[in-house]
């Protein structure tokens, strides 16, 4: 059965918490140790944490929590519709 769309298992419209998880690519260790190639990638955590930031403050969600492993990060965001209201087109289109 396919999975149903975002927009039918919340509103949009409302502010809502969920959790969310995501695995690297054929599950390579790319955030951590690698068991396989004896490599450490833990400086890619703080790019990843960077990241998230910059892109959680430039599309109106509040990253609650994260935790990033060796080859999958799980978040915890809120998306705030509220926030995003005040928005007019111009802060919409740099924020993008």
């Amino acid at each position: 059965m396919a999975r149903l769309s975002r927009a039918e298992i919340f509103d949009p419209s409302e502010i809502v918490a969920v959790h969310t998880m995501a695995r690297t690519v054929r599950r390579c260790y790319l955030l951590g140790d690698d068991h396989l190639t004896q490599k450490n990638f833990d400086h890619r955590k703080n790019w990843f944490e960077d990241k998230l930031k910059q892109l959680a403050s430039n599309f109106g969600i509040d990253l609650l929590a994260f935790s990033c492993l060796a080859n999958h990060f799980h978040l915890v965001l809120r998306s705030r519709p509220d926030v995003v209201a005040t928005w007019d087109d111009t802060e919409v289109a740099q924020r993008w």
